[in-house]
């Protein structure tokens, strides 16, 4: 049976609920998400079979997001192309750009443009690979989360919840299946997006209840959206789970620091890998203070399990327990060091 950990500081008790919350908000999304991101890729592919008489089996994995060539064509003059979807950038206005030899990709990168809800519209076209496009439903949702790190996430299951609510909030296709308004600052799934941030980067790693309750309440609402979401079977049983928490005597168990623990180490490979293609110093820095946050939250997570492994473990000393915490600070000393510090400001 797993450990009960009884935490001295009700704000840092808070501030672990919340975190769990974000696990199960991300339980009761992953289904949603991947049923919707499955729809979305069968009606492109049919919509670009059809519209160009293309054979129902064409799929293509030649195609790179680098070097395709878009079906769109840029307005202007050879000196000033202008891109006629908005994008900044466009590959439409570079020169030497390859077109699909199956046809079929420059469709879908027109598809991802024009279905981008930001303005101008902005594809995050380094998360994903154009080679499984036709084959790959994720590898098309993931271009439409504006943030680093999710390359090599191959489906919503292996996406954490900030990944799953980009893909909402920025996917128009996605629209159609929430009741609510999904765009805009102060919609509700951006809202949850920001706590994600707030709890997972907050070095103080503590909550008021108030506020704690307030996170979990809006993600709540988040799965109890009466468009789809609150028919899904899934997202219901994490709703159940969230009013869980906000219970007053909800018991949290070293199963639930593990949870949290796993958040935030994947949150921290992020970063690490964000470091490295830091474009400026300034990113660089920022990145630089994010992982010191995480290092900092992952020693104290592991330090409060280690207490109360010590406490419930038969017969090891004090001196055992003190032993046991400074091989931890090492053991996260030596991974900032070897991860983080190799990495040479730009």
């Amino acid at each position: 049976m797993a450990h009960q950990l009884h935490l001295e500081k009700e704000k840092y008790r808070q501030w672990v609920k919340a975190g769990l919350g974000l696990g199960y908000l991300k339980e009761g999304l992953v289904p949603f998400c991947n049923d919707i991101a499955v729809q979305q890729h069968n009606d492109i592919l049919q919509n670009i079979r059809s519209t160009k008489s293309l054979p129902s089996t064409v799929t293509c994995g030649s195609c790179r997001v680098e070097t395709l060539k878009p079906d769109h064509k840029p307005l202007g003059n050879a000196k000033n192309k202008v891109c006629p979807l908005g994008q900044v950038k466009c590959s439409c206005c570079c020169k030497g750009k390859i077109a699909c030899p199956n046809n079929i990709c420059g469709a879908i990168y027109d598809y991802i443009v024009q279905h981008h809800a930001s303005t101008p519209p902005a594809p995050d076209w380094k998360n994903s690979d154009a080679l499984n496009w036709s084959t790959d439903p994720w590898s098309i949702s993931k271009c439409f989360i504006n943030a680093p790190g999710y390359k090599d996430k191959t489906s919503a299951v292996h996406t954490d919840c900030t990944g799953l609510l980009h893909v909402v909030t920025n996917n128009i296709y996605f629209h159609n299946h929430i009741g609510g308004i999904a765009t805009g600052p102060n919609n509700l799934f951006s809202k949850v997006r920001q706590y994600r941030n707030e709890i997972f980067h907050s070095s103080s790693m503590e909550l008021e209840e108030s506020e704690a309750n307030t996170y979990l309440d809006d993600m709540i609402a988040v799965l109890q959206d009466n468009k789809e979401l609150v028919h899904q079977p899934a997202a219901q049983q994490a709703v159940l789970k969230l009013q869980d928490l906000k219970k007053k005597d909800f018991i949290i168990t070293t199963v639930d620091f593990d949870e949290i623990l796993g958040q935030i180490k994947e949150e921290m490979k992020k970063v690490l890998k964000s470091i490295e293609d830091a474009p400026t110093n300034e990113e660089y820095e920022e990145l630089k203070k994010q992982s010191e946050e995480h290092e900092t939250q992952i020693f104290k997570l592991n330090e409060e399990m280690t207490k109360i492994k010590t406490v419930t473990s038969s017969g090891q000393s004090q001196a055992e327990y003190e032993q046991t915490k400074i091989g931890c600070r090492t053991q996260l000393i030596e991974h900032y060091r070897s991860d983080v510090l190799k990495v040479s400001a730009i």
